[in-house]
């Protein structure tokens, strides 16, 4: 049981924190463009934390 509580709000944490970076990643990609080092930064953060979130789900 403690160890559902945990998974599910480390699941709810990450979505979060997907979503603001993917919010940031269109800003800065309208802003400097969606090649920029930084949307590229941004964006390959964004695929760690799906990564991660993929991880949780596999082993729930």
């Amino acid at each position: 049981m403690q160890r559902y509580r945990y998974t599910s709000m480390l699941r709810k944490a990450l979505l979060v924190d997907i979503e603001a970076a993917r919010e940031l990643m269109v800003e800065i990609g309208l802003e400097e463009g969606f090649t920029s080092n930084n949307t590229i930064l941004i964006s390959q953060f964004v695929d760690q934390l799906l990564n991660k979130l993929e991880e949780i789900n596999i082993n729930d």
